[in-house]
């Protein structure tokens, strides 16, 4: 335990995952582990609590959320520390902020580089929303000639291009309440796609451009990149617990069963899943009691168009942004729901663009339980830190007093390897 501590927190539609890790030079160590998964029975239902990435009960997330924090530190047998959150929901997104300045021939310095970044973040953004982070994506001089490092260049005028990360203020106040009251310090709070990126995605990905697609319970999250940088991002309200909530409307059965039956004989499509040697038909005992017969090919068939909906709102997206051609290197699909049997080939044939699965490169303590798409999220948390705030990462908690413009000291290159 020679690094850095510091904690991940993945709060889901379906579950919540915290993470003790440790971080430096040598990278990534997970420590401990801790998890909640969401039930619903004649007591409660937790699948209220958070919808669609939204908090939607308080009392209950912020004791579950305190109980896995503590939890993981328990497991790590280390003190508290500061965590990195995960934000998700529809109220995610990027804007775009263009810098001007005339030098009138000077030398660029680093006062032009943060007089510039200053200038970009004073962009007006929508009504009830706040930046979470930014990008500086590249620099053209002169009109002409672009670059991602112009210090100590010559130029008559500089203009950045920086890309700002926004989410609803209300969503960002509520998770402020859950960690105040988890009694562990809020580090930073970042897009939940970008999180996963960091730790399924590699560099050639990134560098040729790629799309990320984070299947969740809740949201699906996306983010595109393209030389290093993030071009587009956003997260839609829509999950596998639509597909689970489809199955159980067609095949009139409760929805705890309708999770088994997805998850135990699901898949995106029938001719590759039917080899599985179940038959053409389920059985199975419905919230009456009795023994039901259900068709697997129609339970294919309602996991497939749901999934259609979500990959048609990101292909539409995606032309409307005018960057569907830029991912060149193809889609990699994530999340839990990303366990479906078939849905690279399914992702495949709908997208018409090479497809693969996102699985978290990790292989210290844990990789046989971390590796898998579902902790993409969690993970991916401790490998921001290790990327781009390690030196702000006191072994004793996040140094809340430091200058902000050093956690941005590397905005040239932020999320970009």
């Amino acid at each position: 335990m020679s690094g850095k501590i510091i904690f991940s927190l993945d709060i889901g539609s379906s579950k919540i995952i915290s993470m003790a890790g440790s971080i430096g030079p040598n990278g990534v160590e997970v420590l401990g582990i801790s998890s909640y998964y969401f039930v619903n029975n004649s007591t409660t239902n937790d699948f209220l609590t958070v919808s669609n990435g939204a908090i939607c009960d308080m009392e209950s997330v912020r004791v579950k959320v305190a109980q896995v924090l503590n939890e993981a530190k328990i497991n790590a047998d280390c003190s508290n520390g500061s965590v990195i959150v995960n934000i998700a929901g529809n109220h995610i997104c990027n804007l775009y902020s263009v810098s001007n300045l005339e030098i009138n021939g000077q030398t660029i310095s680093g006062d032009t580089i943060n007089q510039l970044a200053v200038t970009a973040r004073n962009k007006q953004i929508p009504n009830n929303y706040e930046m979470l982070d930014y990008e500086v994506q590249e620099y053209l001089l002169d009109r002409e000639n672009y670059t991602i490092n112009p210090v100590h260049l010559t130029a008559s005028n500089i203009e950045s291009h920086t890309n700002l990360f926004l989410a609803s203020s209300a969503q960002v106040s509520n998770l402020k309440k859950v960690m105040r009251y988890s009694g562990f310090e809020l580090a930073k709070l970042i897009p939940s796609g970008i999180l996963s990126g960091m730790s399924v995605l590699n560099h050639e990905e990134k560098e040729l451009g790629c799309c990320l697609i984070d299947i969740g319970a809740g949201t699906t999250d996306i983010v595109v990149y393209e030389n290093g940088f993030i071009r587009y991002l956003c997260s839609i309200p829509i999950g596998g617990e639509s597909i689970t909530r489809d199955i159980a409307s067609v095949l009139k059965i409760s929805r705890n069963l309708a999770e088994d039956v997805k998850l135990n004989f699901g898949g995106c499509s029938y001719v590759s899943t039917q080899n599985k040697g179940v038959g053409e038909g389920i059985t199975i005992t419905d919230h009456r009691g009795v023994n039901t017969n259900i068709s697997r090919k129609l339970l294919i068939d309602v996991i497939a168009e749901r999934l259609k909906d979500i990959f048609e709102v990101i292909k539409t997206s995606l032309a409307k942004q005018k960057i569907y051609d830029i991912i060149n290197s193809g889609i990699v699909v994530t999340g839990g729901t990303a366990l479906l049997p078939n849905i690279e080939e399914f992702a495949r044939q709908y997208f018409g663009v090479p497809v693969r699965l996102g699985i978290p490169n990790y292989t210290g303590d844990f990789a046989d339980l971390l590796t898998t798409p579902k902790y993409a999220t969690c993970l991916g948390a401790l490998y921001f830190a290790n990327e781009y705030m390690l030196d702000e990462i006191q072994q004793t908690g996040y140094n809340k007093s430091m200058d902000i413009r050093r956690v941005f000291g590397k905005v040239k290159n932020l999320f970009g390897s």
